[in-house]
C-alpha cells in the first residue's frame, strides 16, 4: 500500500527492512559518484587541475597535480591542438553524475521524512559508499588544497604565510601547483589550520601530493564530525536526526565541494557544530572553546561563540543581561586566539588577510553584479569608466547590509531559533560579501539542515542544488572546442544531458499521478 504524498509516519522496527528503503537511491548515488570521479579524471577534463607551472627536468615533469589523469606535455608544433572528444564525454559524466546524485539525495530525503526514526547506521553506509569514489580523484572544482599544501610547506620551513605568499618558496612543486592569483597573497586562515598544515607537510616528508591527500582526509574528518554532532543537535531541537543527517552529510554540495574539493571549511563546520552541541548540553565554556578552535581554522565559526554568549542566560534574560555573557564569551575566544597565535608564532596577520577574497571578481555575487551593471550603464551614457569605484562601494555597502542583518537576527534570536538565525546570517554574509563560492554556501546549508522543516528544508535543497553548479571551471575551454568538435558528438552529448535532466522529471510526474490514483476514494452504496 502506498503512502499518500506528504504523509509522515514513524518507522517501526521490523516493519520493513531498512536496506529495502534506501538501497536503490544508494546504488544510484554510488554510480553517479563513480561517473563524476571518472569524468573528472579524463586527461581533457577541466574539473581537475591538469598542468603545472612549467617545472621541467629534461623531458620529465617534476611536479604532478595528481597520480593519474594527467596528460603528457604537449608537443609544440605551431599548429592548434585538435578538439578532444573526451572533453564532451567527461562533461556528460560529471554534469550528468551531479544531476543523478542530486536526485538520489532528494529521494533519500523523501524516505527519511516519510519514515521518521530510521536508524542512522543505514545512512552512514550510504555516506561511505558515496564518498569512497570521491576520495581517489584529484581535487575537484578548486585548487585551494594546493594552496594549503604550499602554506603548510612554508610553515614547516619557518616561513610565515601571514607575511609572504607561496611564491616565496621559489620554483618548486608546491609553488608550481598554486593558482597564480594567490601566488603572492598572504593566508587568510587561522593559526590552528596553518599549524596543522605545517605538521601535515612534515609528516608526509614534504611530498606535495601526499600533502593534498592529507587535506582531503582532514576534510573527511570535518564531515564525520558534522555527521556526529549535527544529528545530536537536531534531536535537542526536537527534529529527526536522520532527516538532518541526510540533508547535510549526504548533501552533494558537501560531498563534492567539501570532501572532493578538500576544503578546510569542513573542519571549521565540524568544530562549530561540536561547540554548539556542548553548549546545548549545558557546557557553554567547552562550546566556546570548540567554536574558537573552528574560528582559528576559518573565521565564520566565531559566530558560534557570539550565539553561545547571547543564549547563556536563557530566553527570559533582558538584552542588557545578555550583553555581559556575550562579551565574556567573545573575550574568552579572543584570549584563546591570542594565546594560540603566540604559541604558534604567527601573530594576527590572518585578520588583515581576510579581505583577500575581494581579489576574485565573482559574477554570482550580487554586489559585483550590481556594480558591474551600473558601471556599464554609466559607460554607455558617456560618463566614463567607474567600475572599480562602484565595485568598492557596492562591496562595502553589501558588508554593511550583511552586518545589519546579522545584528537583527541575533537580537531576535531565542534558543529555539538560534540555528535558523545563524544559518540565515551566514547566508547573508556569503551573498553580500565580496565573493560567492559553493563551499561558502555550505556553511549556511549545514547549519540550517539541523532544524530544517518546511520552507527551510526547501531552501536547503534549492541552495544546495544551485551551489553545486556554481562557478564550475572549464566553461572557456568548452566554448573554444565547440567550434572544432564533431557536430554529431556535440549533438549526442547534448541529447544525453537532456535525457538525464528529463528522466527525473518524468519519474516525478508518474509518481504524482500514481499517488493521485491511489488516494481516490470509491464510495460503495450500502445495501
Amino acid at each position: 500500500m502506498r503512502t499518500p504524498l506528504g504523509e509522515v509516519r514513524p518507522y517501526v522496527l521490523g516493519e520493513a527492512p531498512i536496506a529495502r528503503l534506501v538501497v536503490v537511491p544508494a546504488i544510484i548515488g554510488f554510480v553517479s559518484a563513480v561517473a563524476i570521479a571518472w569524468g573528472a579524471s579524463l586527461p581533457s577534463s577541466p574539473f581537475t587541475w591538469k598542468s603545472c607551472s612549467g617545472i621541467m627536468s629534461g623531458s620529465v615533469t617534476v611536479c604532478h597535480p595528481w597520480y593519474f589523469g594527467i596528460p603528457p606535455p604537449p608537443v609544440v608544433t605551431g599548429a592548434p591542438l585538435p578538439a578532444d572528444k573526451n572533453l564532451f564525454i567527461g562533461l556528460v559524466a560529471v554534469y550528468g553524475g551531479m544531476v543523478i546524485m542530486l536526485q538520489a539525495w532528494i529521494a533519500l530525503i523523501r524516505i527519511a521524512r516519510r519514515h521518521r526514526g530510521l536508524p542512522l547506521r543505514s545512512f552512514v553506509a550510504v555516506f561511505a559508499a558515496w564518498t569512497a569514489p570521491l576520495l581517489v580523484v584529484a581535487p575537484l572544482f578548486s585548487r585551494d588544497s594546493y594552496s594549503y599544501a604550499a602554506q603548510g610547506e612554508m610553515m614547516s620551513r619557518g616561513i610565515s604565510p601571514y607575511l609572504f605568499g607561496p611564491a616565496v618558496l621559489g620554483v618548486n612543486a608546491f609553488s608550481g601547483l598554486v593558482d597564480k592569483l594567490w601566488a603572492d597573497v598572504t593566508s587568510p586562515y587561522g593559526p590552528v589550520f596553518l599549524w596543522i598544515a605545517g605538521v601535515n607537510a612534515t609528516v608526509v616528508h614534504h611530498n606535495e601530493l601526499l600533502a593534498v591527500v592529507g587535506f582531503r582526509l582532514l576534510a573527511l574528518v570535518g564531515v564525520v564530525m558534522i555527521g556526529i554532532f549535527l544529528p545530536r543537535l537536531a534531536r535537542s531541537y526536537g527534529r529527526d536526526p536522520s532527516v538532518a543527517f541526510v540533508l547535510a552529510v549526504l548533501n552533494p554540495l558537501v560531498l563534492l565541494h567539501l570532501i572532493a574539493g578538500a576544503h578546510n571549511d569542513a573542519l571549521m563546520l565540524g568544530f562549530l557544530l561540536a561547540g554548539l552541541w556542548f553548549a546545548r548540553e549545558g557546557r557553554p565554556v567547552v562550546g566556546v572553546l570548540l567554536c574558537t578552535i573552528g574560528a582559528m581554522i576559518k573565521i565564520p565559526a566565531f559566530m558560534g561563540v557570539v550565539y553561545i554568549g547571547w543564549g547563556w542566560l536563557g530566553d527570559d534574560a533582558s538584552w542588557r543581561s545578555r550583553l555581559r555573557p556575550t562579551v565574556a564569551a567573545a573575550g574568552l575566544g579572543v584570549g584563546v586566539m591570542a594565546a594560540v597565535s603566540e604559541m604558534v608564532g604567527l601573530g594576527w596577520g590572518w585578520v588583515t588577510a581576510l579581505g583577500n577574497g575581494a581579489t576574485i571578481r565573482s559574477w554570482s555575487d550580487p554586489p559585483t553584479i550590481a556594480a558591474s551593471f551600473s558601471a556599464k550603464l554609466l559607460e554607455l551614457a558617456g560618463l566614463g569608466n567607474h567600475q572599480q569605484v562602484l565595485l568598492s562601494g557596492a562591496r562595502d555597502l553589501g558588508l554593511l547590509l550583511a552586518a545589519a542583518i546579522a545584528l537583527r537576527l541575533l537580537w531576535r534570536a531565542k534558543q529555539a531559533t538560534a540555528m535558523r538565525a545563524m544559518g540565515l546570517t551566514l547566508l547573508a554574509v556569503v551573498f553580500l560579501g565580496p565573493a560567492v563560492q559553493p563551499w561558502y554556501v555550505a556553511w549556511s546549508v549545514v547549519v540550517l539542515a539541523t532544524i530544517a522543516e518546511h520552507r527551510l528544508r526547501v531552501l536547503v535543497i534549492v541552495l544546495s542544488t544551485v551551489a553545486c553548479f556554481l562557478g564550475l571551471p572549464g566553461a572557456g575551454a568548452l566554448v573554444l572546442q565547440f567550434g572544432e568538435a564533431n557536430p554529431i558528438l556535440i549533438a549526442l552529448a547534448s541529447l544525453a544531458m537532456l535525457l538525464l535532466l528529463a528522466i527525473p522529471l518524468v519519474m516525478r510526474v508518474r509518481r504524482a499521478l500514481n499517488t493521485t490514483e491511489d488516494n481516490r476514494v470509491q464510495v460503495v452504496p450500502q445495501g
